[in-house]
C-alpha cells in the first residue's frame, strides 16, 4: 500500500466513526419533546390550541413543527402548520431563551352567519404559506416535563397577526 492509499484508508475510517464517537455528542443531541400549546392569536382575537414536536440537533439549533387549530370568532376559524427554527440560549440550568422563524401554512374558513352548515366546505377556505419570526421562554420543571412561553408574528397576506403560546411539554 502506497503512503497515500494509507492516508486516505485511515482518514476514510476516521470519517465513518466519526459519528459513533461519543465524546462529540452533547447532551442535547437528539433531545425531542412532545407537547400541548394554547394562547390567543391576534388575527381573529380568538383561542389558538394545538400540539408541537420538536427535535434538537445540537445545543444550538432544535427543530419545532406544530399543528394548531384557531377556534372560531367573527365567524372565522383557521389550521395553521409551521415548521419553526429555535435557537435555545441557556440561561443558568433551568431557563433558556431562543428566538424562531419558520415557514406558516394557513387554512382560514370564513363562514358566512346564515345557516349552520351552509358554507362550511372548502370553497370558503383561503389558504396561504407565510413566515414567522418570534423569540419564546422555556423552563426544565423536571428533566422530562418542561413549560414555556412563545410569542411570533406571521407575516402572511391578509391573515398577518400575533401568536401568544402557552406549553407544556414532555421530553424525552
Amino acid at each position: 500500500m502506497t503512503p497515500r492509499l494509507r492516508i486516505a484508508t485511515l482518514l476514510t475510517i476516521c470519517a465513518a466513526t466519526a459519528p459513533l464517537n461519543p465524546a462529540s455528542a452533547d447532551e442535547f443531541t437528539g433531545q425531542k419533546s412532545l407537547g400541548l400549546q394554547a394562547g390567543y392569536i391576534t388575527y381573529n382575537q380568538s383561542a389558538l390550541a394545538g400540539i408541537e414536536f420538536t427535535y434538537r440537533f445540537n445545543r444550538h439549533l432544535r427543530l419545532a413543527p406544530n399543528v394548531g387549530y384557531v377556534f372560531r370568532h367573527d365567524n372565522t376559524d383557521a389550521l395553521m402548520i409551521n415548521l419553526n427554527a429555535q435557537v435555545p440560549i441557556p440561561i443558568g440550568q433551568k431557563w433558556e431563551i431562543f428566538p424562531l422563524a419558520g415557514i406558516n401554512y394557513s387554512s382560514w374558513n370564513h363562514h358566512s352567519g346564515d345557516t349552520p352548515g351552509s358554507h362550511d366546505d372548502v370553497g370558503t377556505r383561503v389558504s396561504r404559506f407565510g413566515i414567522n419570526l418570534g423569540a419564546g421562554i422555556g423552563m426544565a420543571v423536571t428533566p422530562t416535563l418542561g413549560l414555556g412561553l412563545t410569542a411570533d408574528y406571521i407575516l402572511i397576506k391578509e391573515f398577518h397577526g400575533c401568536n401568544i403560546l402557552a406549553k407544556i411539554a414532555y421530553r424525552f
